[in-house]
């Protein structure tokens, strides 16, 4: 065939498929076929429009967004093309065009790829999405051979039929379309202005944009170190989150921050906001980025903390080793032990002392009326102020106005109770003298032992029995309460009364000289578990513990702005917002701490306001999980045992507002505030614990800001996969900021097998217009949870089968072993690096990613395009029902 014309042979009409991407025919094919003469039969041509129907109308060369259709479903599609493909080559013998190029294509790269995927297929693998995700990417290059086998078919048939030219997703061009939009970065949350809505100059303002000013600064410092510029008519902004979960969430974290480190992408992220267990995390990079000016330490992936040489970095190595923090030797555990002691043995004399105030007080009284008269009045008093108090409650019921007569009526109501106490305790009180006469010293400890039995047996059921665990748990501290009122009247009725008086003197006299003299900080486990976090996480360039910074001087040219967030406990706050919370979210930064309450003022201010206020302070005030108050899980009864108890991780911290006169320190009233769940943003000295007590994600400050985009590391207990801290982020940020949050969480729940489908879901964030803009601003976030999906590497799977709770092991573990560290740290290094998977991206090489062009290829496999409704205009007779 040496005469026929190089175009109309094989070779000639077939070698712009033979480069890639397709790669379709190699020399071995036209060393065989391509001298041919390219002239396909009438029998070719059937066949090929047959075949070409198939391929036009099947799942197999149909793109698919990342939660469209069953990766069983293209396979089983493309296996089924073999069959068709047999059946017209038997059908005629004289296809042999056909023939030769349908069964080269499928042969060589369509039957290696359904061997492979057919048996995993058949295990079940395919469950989860992060292993489909690799069938995606091999299901897109044999779908880009299928198309380009579609366009030579087409050509054989001598017809413009229809032709599948891409695999692009209709839908992609309106995504991008919508990504491409910009939303504006707002420091600290507000614009920068100096005057109110209505114009005028107020020195609070000043500051606001002062500091505003200040952070944008910072923020900007380090994108001038690592060249990072933002593309876009406006400047936006990005963060991190890492959420509370303990030592357990801060290894999974640093996992997760491996990932991200080692496509080059931490340097570009802006901010940086923690919770509790993700502050551990997070400090230790502020601490060791944000003092020093080492070269070798930097956020760029060929730098320290995350580089990994031939083994891991020494730095996370150092890490590694300070994953049991709280352990101690025995000498250590032996001085905490005594100073809990201390600080309960404090809290009892204190209550002890006021409470036998009381006995002592009743006494007195009793003894000073005559009988008839101290009940003459009982019944008749309870009666009235029983009547005042049902009065009052039809009022509220009925929105009834009465002005200030009803504070009178629900004040006197209140006092109304009193004679029905004293009569109580009057029972009591006889009733004790009855069961004591004649009774020895030994029947008297038989007495209190069952007592006290009964007390742990009523405990135990209302820890086993939780909708009845508030009224017996209320129930129980109130018994106590009167039987330690009752046993000191018995002790004074027994002893001589002035010498009743003179202990009860003494004791009063302590109490009074610790009221003024006792800083209740000094009791607590805070400075404990302060100094245990800095050793551990806190490290400087050469490995060893580090003095912790201040956070006024933090150097911001190397890390990212960090946010430390911790929970304002005000139970007692009159500010109708606080209903239902207890708390409100405060935040520490290198420029200011403060919350919606109180407002913001300079983090100098506060440190010099709170002498010991540094970073290690931060961190452990971020993560006081169990305390008095705990914001949302606050209640009267909790409280009340916690301070009694001595469990307090919380501080009390110095406003630095002039306007406050305070004593030098928090003294003992403050402790009764913990102990009647009582404070207010009123106080001088402010409650401060663990952030996750209001919000657990570290989300609500990079909302506030209006970050375009943000990745948000949820390492919370959750074993049931309810996602509290995600849907708690989303009724905050709506009632606050009016920001809706749209997620899609179906592929994160548990399936039949235990397992989820997925590591984590991209989704929307709607910024509200602001009234610079007329339309919504629309953010992203990439949520990362806590979660396994089958297809982990095996030591994960294995440490999964000696800890079946694994990865949800109780937050009340804060001594991680090295094995179980290692697991929580793999886990999260292998979600981070699915987040990159080339199904996902497209991109073959991500060593060195884009931020914006990450999220923007995330976007295209994650969402569907956005539903706008246009607004409908009224006329002035039009009415719209209800």
């Amino acid at each position: 065939m040496t005469g026929v014309p190089k175009g109309n042979t094989w070779r000639g009409h077939l070698s712009k498929w033979a480069e890639e991407p397709n790669g379709l025919f190699g020399e071995d094919f036209f060393a065989r076929y391509g001298d041919r003469l390219w002239d396909p039969t009438v029998a070719d041509q059937k066949a090929a429009h047959s075949f070409h129907v198939e391929l036009i109308s099947r799942i197999a060369t149909q793109p698919l967004g990342y939660s469209e259709g069953i990766e069983d479903s293209a396979l089983t599609s493309i296996f089924d093309l073999f069959a068709i493909a047999r059946s017209l080559s038997k059908a005629r013998a004289d296809c042999k065009t056909f023939e030769v190029i349908v069964w080269h294509i499928f042969n060589s790269f369509v039957r290696p790829f359904t061997a492979k995927w057919h048996p995993k297929s058949q295990s079940g693998e395919l469950h989860a999405l992060d292993s489909s995700d690799i069938f995606r990417a091999e299901l897109e290059q044999v779908q880009s051979r299928l198309v380009a086998l579609d366009s030579i078919l087409n050509g054989m048939t001598q017809q413009d039929g229809y032709g599948l030219q891409s695999l692009e997703r209709p839908a992609n061009k309106l995504i991008g379309d919508e990504m491409s939009g910009d939303v504006k970065w707002r420091p600290m949350g507000e614009p920068s202005s100096t005057t109110d809505r209505e114009g005028r100059l107020t020195c609070e303002n000043i500051l606001l944009a002062n500091l505003s000013n200040e952070e944008r600064t910072q923020v900007e410092e380090r994108r001038k170190f690592y060249a990072v510029k933002r593309a876009g008519e406006c400047d936006w902004a990005s963060g991190i989150a890492l959420s509370g979960g303990g030592i357990r969430s801060a290894t999974f974290a640093m996992g997760v921050l491996v990932s991200l480190s080692r496509r080059n992408l931490l340097r570009q992220f802006d901010y940086l906001s923690t919770v509790s267990g993700g502050g551990y995390a997070g400090s230790f990079l502020t601490q060791l980025l944000g003092s020093t000016s080492n070269t070798d330490f930097s956020l760029a992936s060929h730098h320290l903390p995350f580089r990994r040489d031939e083994n891991e970095s020494l730095v996370l190595q150092r890490i590694r080793q300070g994953a049991s923090y709280l352990s101690a030797s025995a000498g250590e555990r032996l001085v905490v032990a005594l100073a809990q002691i201390q600080g309960v043995l404090i809290n009892l004399f204190l209550m002890l002392t006021a409470i036998s105030t009381i006995a002592y007080g009743e006494l007195r009284l009793r003894r000073a009326l005559p009988d008839y008269l101290a009940n003459a009045f009982v019944l008749p008093f309870v009666i009235f102020g029983s009547a005042l108090l049902l009065g009052a409650i039809f009022r509220r019921s009925f929105n009834l106005s009465l002005g200030g007569v009803k504070r009178w009526m629900t004040t006197f109501g209140v006092i109304s109770i009193l004679p029905l106490i004293w009569s109580i305790l009057g029972a009591l009180h006889q009733l004790s003298f009855k069961l004591t006469i004649g009774l020895s010293n030994v029947h008297l400890a038989e007495i209190g032992t069952a007592c006290l039995g009964l007390i742990v047996v009523a405990t135990v059921l209302a820890f086993s029995f939780s909708p009845i665990k508030p009224l017996l748990l209320l129930g129980i501290t109130t018994g106590l309460v009167i039987l330690a009122e009752a046993l000191a009247y018995q002790i004074f009725c027994k002893s001589d009364l002035w010498m009743g008086f003179g202990v009860l003197s003494c004791s009063l006299g302590l109490a009074l000289i610790l009221w003024f003299f006792l800083d209740v900080n000094s009791t607590s486990l805070h400075d404990y578990y302060r100094k245990k976090l800095a050793a551990s996480f806190l490290v400087n360039t050469s490995l060893k513990e580090a003095v912790p910074i201040k956070l006024s001087e933090f150097d911001a040219t190397r890390a990212m702005f960090p946010i430390i967030n911790c929970a304002l406990n005000v139970p007692g706050s009159k500010n109708p917002k606080m209903r239902g919370r207890h708390s409100d979210l405060f935040s520490f930064t290198p420029v200011s701490a403060g919350a919606n309450l109180i407002g913001q003022s300079r983090m100098s201010d506060w440190e010099n306001a709170n002498t010991e206020l540094n970073l290690a302070t931060a961190m452990a005030l971020s993560g006081a999980a169990v305390s008095p108050l705990m914001g949302l899980n606050t209640t009267r009864f909790g409280s009340f045992w916690l301070t009694l108890l001595n469990i307090r991780l919380g501080a009390w911290l110095r406003e630095p507002s002039l306007k406050k006169v305070a004593p030098a320190f928090p003294n003992v009233s403050y402790l009764f505030k913990e102990l009647a769940a009582t404070a207010t943003e009123e106080d001088p000295f402010l409650q401060i614990s663990d952030g996750g007590h209001i919000e657990n994600l570290g989300v609500y400050e990079l909302l506030r800001r209006r970050c375009r985009f943000i990745v948000a590391v949820d390492g919370e207990h959750d074993g049931k996969m309810t996602f509290h801290a995600l849907t708690n982020l989303q009724r905050l940020a709506y009632i606050d900021f009016g920001i809706v949050i749209d997620a899609n969480l179906a592929d994160l729940r548990l399936g039949e097998t235990g397992l989820s489908r997925s590591h984590f879901r991209f989704c929307r964030i709607r910024y509200p217009a602001d009234k610079d803009r007329t339309g919504e601003e629309i953010g992203y976030l990439i949520y990362l949870k806590l979660s396994l999906t089958g297809n982990e590497g095996e030591f994960i799977r294995r440490y999964k089968l000696d800890e079946p709770s694994f990865p949800h092991q109780s937050t009340a573990n804060q001594f991680f072993t090295e094995v179980q560290f290692e697991a929580y740290r793999a886990l999260g290094e292998h979600v981070g690096d699915k987040m990159f998977l080339s199904a996902l991206t497209g991109f073959t090489d991500n060593s060195n990613t884009d931020l914006e062009t990450w999220f923007k290829a995330l976007g295209n496999s994650f969402l569907d395009p956005l539903v706008q409704f246009a607004p409908v205009d009224l006329g002035k007779d039009e009415v719209v029902s209800p």
